[in-house]
């Protein structure tokens, strides 16, 4: 009687009769008990989304489902978040280490960054495992989600099965690994080296932040000699994949910011607010909704701070005052730090000159000037300058040595080719 009401729950919740047919299935290796459990649970899920729907003009919701009619995969995304997603769906971070629910499926939820620089997800997903074929199914369900607007980059972990599926679906996306993830794995793994080695750490680390490839290239080569590193260690398996990490192979992508290391953790974090070990599946996505709430909440409040505040300027110089003007509250905090220093602690000296272009070599006097940076600017009608740190190119925010050598240029307002759109109010109500 239990498994006739089951059914008929799951045919009012909207499912097919194909997959009702799955769900009851189970019951030929299942006791009623079990299967009537799963089921109801399944049946709550189903029907949470069903009832949103009357609430929401444009949700996404699909699931995947064993031959027991249990979720295999699960994902979804409400309208507000779909809507995000065509303003800020630039830069995605990705993170499946997360898992927080009574059937212990790997959650991975889709993070974006907003005109605040603050955290925002995009949608949801409950996975079966971490198998390629799964990722691509995941991820295949979130381009058609998100009406095929592909990716500039996605933020993921150094999984090899993930990094096939995102080949496979995300073509033209470049895959930055989570510096998080890589910091982690670094700790564990040069300890040997630190131990023998009394110059390993200032060599690796000084390698890491090599600014252009040739340097890169070469400080690998001394490291690797020098420290004897075996071919299959740790080190030369992620030197091989440098183009998904190190950031001379990554200075020309737009990244927003989200490659802090602290970034997948505080996400994590985050969840443990809503849900533990222990959730049901039906009550796990009822506490999601109260996390995306949460976040729209933040986002609100600093909508009305952008609009209800003026910037609070270091300078008179027009420069910072368009960039005041412009940019949203928090963003403009970031520009102003950069500007600060500019203003106040950097000097340069002119490395060459011709008809095109001037170079200098910016930094603080106090520092060494192998960490100085090369800054070109060039003669032109328009104002064009670019940096070797190439702070610009990943975080779309110009940099402390570029505002040095615009302010010493004598450049009179910040072009509007350097003031990017998804970093004003206008990206979101425009």
């Amino acid at each position: 009687m239990e498994c006739k009401s089951l059914i008929v729950q799951l045919g009012q919740a909207g499912l097919r009769p194909c997959h009702v047919k799955k769900a009851i299935n189970g019951m030929k290796t299942s006791t009623v008990a079990d299967v009537t459990s799963k089921g109801k649970e399944f049946y709550g899920l189903i029907k949470h989304f069903q009832d949103k729907a009357l609430l929401d003009n444009d949700p996404y919701f699909y699931v995947d489902l064993c031959d027991d009619g249990s979720p295999k995969n699960i994902f979804w995304a409400d309208g507000r978040s779909r809507d995000a997603y065509t303003k800020f769906g630039d830069v995605v971070m990705f993170d499946v280490t997360y898992m927080t629910n009574k059937f212990k499926m790997p959650f991975a939820p889709f993070v974006g960054v907003n005109h605040h620089g603050q955290s925002i997800l995009f949608g949801g997903a409950l996975l079966e495992n971490k198998k390629e074929e799964t990722f691509e199914w995941l991820f295949e369900h979130f381009l058609k989600c998100m009406f095929g607007k592909y990716l500039k980059a996605i933020i993921a972990d150094q999984h090899k099965a993930m990094g096939n599926a995102i080949k496979k679906v995300f073509r033209n996306t470049r895959h930055r690994f989570c510096a998080w993830h890589i910091k982690k794995h670094e700790q564990e793994h040069i300890k040997p080296y630190v131990s023998r080695y009394s110059d390993f750490k200032k060599s690796s680390t000084k390698w890491v932040n090599s600014d252009t490839i040739e340097e890169f290239e070469t400080r690998w080569e001394v490291i690797r000699d020098k420290h004897r590193l075996e071919y299959n260690c740790w080190i030369s398996d992620t030197h091989n994949q440098l183009i998904h990490w190190a950031k001379a192979f990554l200075k020309d992508v737009f990244l927003a910011g989200m490659t802090t290391s602290g970034q997948s953790e505080s996400i994590n974090s985050f969840f443990d607010e809503f849900v533990n070990s222990k959730t049901m599946l039906n009550e796990f996505v009822v506490q999601y909704e109260k996390a995306v709430e949460s976040r729209r909440t933040a986002e609100e409040d600093e909508d009305f701070k952008t609009m209800n505040s003026r910037p609070v300027l270091s300078s008179l110089h027009p420069i910072e005052e368009k960039a005041g003007e412009c940019y949203t509250r928090k963003i403009f905090d970031m520009f102003k730090k950069e500007w600060t220093e500019a203003t106040s602690n950097l000097t340069h000296e002119t490395i060459s000159k011709s008809n095109v272009e001037i170079k200098y070599r910016v930094g603080q006097l106090k520092f060494d000037k192998t960490y100085w940076r090369y800054v070109i600017f060039h003669f032109s009608n328009d104002v064009n300058v670019t940096c070797l740190c190439s702070k610009y190119e990943m975080d779309e925010i110009l940099c402390k040595h570029s505002l040095y050598v615009m302010k010493k240029r004598h450049v009179d307002t910040l072009p509007s080719r350097y003031i990017l759109h998804r970093w004003t109010l206008n990206a979101r109500y425009k």
